[in-house]
């Protein structure tokens, strides 16, 4: 497993894999169809490739045999330099449990204090059980509210790093 800075080229094969996670994680909690439309709009490979005209985006890829199988995005907040974003962290369905995620969180974390950040926070939905993954490595949650656009709960999570 290779882990590598992502770039535009990366676009499709990043959609490729948020397409087919979320369709793993949330069918069952917002309904195949909903998924469908968020994924059509959000992972169209030309709206993934605009992220990457951004200086302060991040974006990492896990690649296995030169395919990617995982991908993690991070900013800086716009407002406040101490706090790090991490809005997408996902791995295909068949290949999490092996460390992949743990090693892009790894490299989130040292991207936010390569820029002098002091916490990383992030979202989740009440419902997805990735929670778990996130308090296993030290994240608490901090908040929680309503998500207007799939109409469920979110929690806010961060660690400070």
């Amino acid at each position: 497993m290779e882990l590598r800075e992502a770039t535009a080229a990366d676009a499709d094969a990043i959609a490729a894999v948020g397409t087919e996670t979320w369709h793993d994680t949330y069918d069952d909690i917002m309904g195949p169809e909903t998924v469908t439309d968020l994924t059509d709009d959000w992972y169209a490979p030309e709206t993934v490739a605009s992220y990457f005209d951004d200086d302060s985006f991040r974006a990492h890829v896990a690649e296995t045999d030169g395919a990617v199988v995982g991908y993690a995005y991070s900013r800086p907040d716009p407002d406040d330099e101490s706090l790090w974003h991490l809005p997408a962290l996902y791995v295909l369905p068949e290949r999490q449990g092996d460390g992949l995620g743990a090693r892009l969180l790894d490299r989130v974390e040292a991207d936010a204090r390569d820029a002098a950040a002091e916490t990383v926070r992030l979202v989740v939905l009440a419902a997805n059980d990735s929670r778990a993954f996130y308090e296993h490595h030290g994240y608490e949650q901090v908040d929680e509210r309503d998500e207007e656009v799939t109409g469920t709960r979110e929690l806010v999570y961060e660690r400070a790093i």
